[in-house]
C-alpha cells in the first residue's frame, strides 16, 4: 500500500470519496455514529463511550489512531479488534476497488473500517478523526448522531494552520447542520472559530464551563448538566485530566439520553473498568527493570498532553523519576521537555525504530536547555539497562513523547 502514494498524509477527501463510491459507499449503511475530533483525550473519551455502552449490553465498533503494534488496532469490532482473516479479506477489497489509484495507508484503513461496520451489525459507532477535520477521512459521514469536541491545542501545524483558531477551524470541519456538538473546554482563539462555525450551521452546543461542569471530589467526581447534578466514582484511567475527559463522555451520553439507556448503575461500573493502553498507564509486571521499580507509559506528544504529564509528576513526590523519551520529527520536542525535564532526576533518550525520530543526541541537549540531566541512548533497551544497572533505590520510570515509542516498548516486552 505504501507504494500506492509518495506521502503518508495527504489531507483531501476527493480522492477517498471516490473510492469509496467504487465499494457502494459503505460509509452510508452505518448505525448511529459518534463522530469525535480534538487535538488531545481522543481516545480516552472513545474509551470512555464504548466502556458505558458496552455494560448495558450495546454493540459497539470503534475506529481509532493510530495504532501502538498492528494496525488491525485502529479497527474495532463489537468490543474486539478485527481478526485477521476479516482484516485482509476487506483490505484487499480495498485495494481492488482502488485500482491503483494515489493512496494513503491511512485512507485504505479508514475504507476498510468502513466496510467493516457496514456489513457487521452493532447498535453504535464511535469514529475518531485522524488528523484535523474538514479534510479527513472520517469525514464522509453524512449525518452523525453527535459531534464531539475534545480540547484543541497546537500540533501538527504544517497540516492545519500555524494559529490556534485555524487549527479549531479544522477541527470544527466535524460539525453538520441538524447534529448537536458536545464541546470541552477551549482555548478562547480556538472557542471563537468553533463558535462561528456553529453559528454558521445554527446547531445546538453543550460546552464545558457553560452548560456543563465536572470536578473531583476526593475520591469522587461531580458532574453538573443542564438536567441536574450528579456524583459519580472516579475513572479507572490515571490523572486529573481523565475527570474532564469522563465528564465530557457523561455529556455526550445525556444529549443522547433519548436515542440509548444507559442506566446509572451501568455508568458507575464502566468507570472503573475503562481501559485505555498508552495514557498514563501502569506496566505491571515490569520485564525490565527491579522489583522495586514502578514503569509508566504515556503516549501524549505535544505541548497540551505535556502539561498534563507535569501536573501528574508533581503528585509523584515518593520517590525519584526518570523519563525515557523519544519523539518524532514533526514535534515540538522542546516545548514538551521544557514542561516536563526539569522535573525528572534524569532523562534518557532514544530513537524510535523503524520511524523519522528525532536524534536521541539532539533530545538531550533539548533537556539540557531545559534544565535537565540527559543520557543519549543508541535503542530503548540501552536506556532499561542504564537505569537499571546506574539506580539503586527505588524509582519510577515514565516512558513518554510518542505513540510509536509505545509501539517500540510493547514490541520489546512481546521479546522479553
Amino acid at each position: 500500500m505504501e507504494k500506492l502514494h509518495s506521502k503518508d498524509i495527504d489531507l483531501g477527501l476527493d480522492r477517498f470519496q471516490a473510492l469509496l463510491s467504487r465499494l457502494g459507499n459503505p460509509q452510508d449503511q452505518l448505525p448511529p455514529v459518534i463522530h469525535v475530533a480534538g487535538t488531545n483525550a481522543k481516545g480516552s473519551t472513545i474509551a470512555f463511550l464504548q466502556s458505558f455502552f458496552e455494560t448495558v449490553g450495546y454493540r459497539v465498533h470503534s475506529f481509532t489512531s493510530p495504532h501502538l503494534v498492528r494496525p488491525h488496532e485502529c479497527i474495532n469490532l463489537k468490543g474486539h479488534e478485527i481478526d485477521e482473516e476479516t482484516f485482509s479479506s476487506l483490505l484487499q477489497e480495498v485495494i481492488q476497488a482502488n485500482e491503483g489509484a494515489p493512496l494513503t495507508v491511512f485512507e485504505a484503513i479508514s475504507a476498510t473500517a468502513f466496510l467493516a461496520f457496514s456489513r457487521i451489525k452493532a447498535h453504535v459507532i464511535l469514529l475518531e478523526t485522524g488528523l484535523g477535520g474538514t479534510g479527513d477521512t472520517t469525514n464522509v459521514v453524512k449525518a452523525p448522531a453527535l459531534s464531539v469536541l475534545t480540547p484543541i491545542s497546537y500540533d501538527h501545524q504544517e497540516f492545519l494552520g500555524d494559529t490556534l483558531g485555524e487549527i479549531a477551524s479544522q477541527k470544527a470541519g466535524i460539525l453538520k447542520k441538524n447534529v448537536p456538538c458536545v464541546m470541552a473546554k477551549q482555548d478562547e482563539e480556538a472557542y471563537q472559530a468553533i463558535r462561528e462555525r456553529i453559528k454558521e450551521l445554527e446547531i445546538d452546543w453543550y460546552r464545558e464551563g457553560r452548560e456543563w461542569f465536572v470536578k473531583k471530589a476526593g475520591k469522587q467526581m461531580v458532574f453538573e448538566g443542564w438536567d441536574g447534578d450528579s456524583v459519580w466514582p472516579r475513572p479507572n484511567l490515571a490523572g486529573d485530566h481523565q475527570i474532564n475527559n469522563a465528564g465530557l463522555a457523561l455529556a455526550c451520553i445525556e444529549v443522547l439520553k433519548d436515542q440509548f439507556n444507559l442506566p446509572r448503575e451501568a455508568i458507575t461500573n464502566a468507570m472503573g473498568s475503562v481501559y485505555w493502553p498508552g495514557r498514563l498507564e501502569r506496566v505491571e509486571p515490569d520485564p525490565f527493570l527491579k522489583d522495586s521499580f514502578e514503569l509508566w507509559l504515556d503516549g501524549g506528544h505535544n505541548e497540551a498532553a505535556a502539561q498534563a504529564l507535569r501536573t501528574q509528576i508533581k503528585k509523584w513526590n515518593d520517590r525519584p523519576l526518570y523519563i525515557i523519551h523519544g519523539m518524532m520529527k514533526r514535534k515540538n520536542s522542546k516545548a514538551f521537555l521544557q514542561k516536563i525535564a526539569g522535573l525528572a532526576d534524569h532523562v534518557y533518550c532514544v530513537p524510535i525504530p523503524d520511524q523519522p525520530a528525532k536524534k536521541p543526541e539532539k533530545l538531550a541537549g533539548q533537556v539540557q536547555e531545559a534544565g535537565g540531566l540527559a543520557t543519549a541512548c543508541e535503542d530503548l533497551q540501552l536506556a532499561f539497562d542504564l537505569i537499571k544497572a546506574e539506580r539503586d533505590k527505588p524509582a519510577r520510570v515514565l516512558l513518554c513523547g510518542s505513540l510509536y515509542l509505545l509501539g517500540a516498548f510493547y514490541d520489546l516486552q512481546g521479546c522479553a
